[in-house]
């Protein structure tokens, strides 16, 4: 943890992709005080000591990657464990996460778009998912899957995989809580081929397995207030996690 006693709780951010930011829980953690240091791991990736959180966004890399940037995500995944850190793994975050934890990550089915999942009894008393809707939908865009090791609480789920998982102060997410309204439209629009901040190879992979922007837009637009209730809930429970850690 760093040393500023009083001060707000610093959370490092490794985002993978520039196109794919901390998106709503992102922004709902900012509101609450939380500085948020984001890095890419591309470059060395600073020590986990000077800080009280740390989160690890999507990206269109694999876990099984032999890549120097997924494996300085696996050493900054393990440094923080060891130190017992508050850690959100989203996507590909999570697979790297439930790796380290002595789960594995394997190619499946695939789930695109917006897709519904289930709480599990356990959601109704986890700091992150206390507030989740009982079933809804949400975005998803992945072709891996994890499978969290036999001590992990499954909070989500539906018939493809785990959707999120809880091991200590660890959240690993398959599906994407963090996506707003924003950015499926950037996508949207990157699909029908008009300007976007959305990169190509993002919009390739989509277009590549047959996602409709109006289809998808009309999806985004039903599920918009439930998932802005559910990131508003995720980012004040890991914001209570990492004040609590800052000030231990």
């Amino acid at each position: 943890m760093h040393d500023d006693v009083g001060m707000p709780p610093r959370l490092l951010v490794v985002q993978n992709d520039v196109d794919k930011p901390f998106g709503r829980i992102g922004d709902a953690l900012a509101e609450r005080g939380v500085e948020l240091d984001v890095r890419f791991p591309e470059s060395g990736l600073p020590t986990v000591a000077e800080y009280d959180g740390l989160a690890v966004l999507p990206g269109l890399a694999d876990p099984v990657d032999d890549d120097p940037a997924i494996d300085r995500m696996r050493a900054t995944i393990r440094e923080a464990l060891e130190t017992e850190l508050p850690v959100m793994g989203l996507c590909l975050g999570g697979q790297l996460l439930v790796q380290e934890l002595g789960g594995y990550a394997y190619r499946g089915e695939s789930e695109l778009a917006f897709h519904e999942v289930v709480a599990t009894p356990a959601t109704a008393s986890d700091p992150l998912l206390s507030g989740a809707p009982a079933r809804f939908s949400i975005f998803h865009a992945h072709a891996y899957s994890f499978v969290p090791p036999p001590d992990a609480v499954i909070l989500l789920e539906n018939d493809v995989c785990a959707q999120a998982c809880r091991i200590g102060e660890t959240w690993a997410f398959q599906c994407h809580p963090e996506v707003g309204d924003g950015w499926v439209s950037a996508l949207a629009a990157g699909l029908r081929g008009e300007p976007t901040e959305i990169g190509p190879e993002t919009v390739s992979f989509f277009r590549s397995n047959g996602i409709e922007p109006d289809a998808l837009e009309r999806d985004g637009a039903l599920a918009s207030a439930t998932l802005a209730r559910l990131a508003e809930g995720i980012a004040e429970g890991f914001a209570a996690r990492c004040a609590s850690y800052a000030s231990a």
